[in-house]
């Protein structure tokens, strides 16, 4: 998957949550370079080519991520 739907993705299922959160990166600096990383109050997600880290641990997909950083960000209670 590309890295730009893959954030889109992402970023999709944190405004669902309704997390405050700051991606740095756009679909120009994913062409130099295919790396993401994505601040929330408690965490920083990153991306790079298809693998996802959350605080640096890695998790297999963004349903794990979601788990993840709702967890950290509000005792891991998933509204969606």
């Amino acid at each position: 998957m590309k890295i730009d739907k893959l954030v889109k993705q992402i970023t999709k299922k944190l405004d669902s949550e309704g997390l405050h959160y700051e991606v740095s990166g756009d679909q120009y600096t994913f062409v130099i370079s295919p790396t993401c990383t994505i601040h929330t109050n408690h965490c920083t997600i990153e991306i790079h080519k298809n693998s996802i880290t959350v605080n640096e641990q890695p998790v297999v997909d963004i349903e794990e991520m979601m788990e993840e950083v709702m967890e950290l960000e509000c005792g891991g209670v998933i509204h969606g």
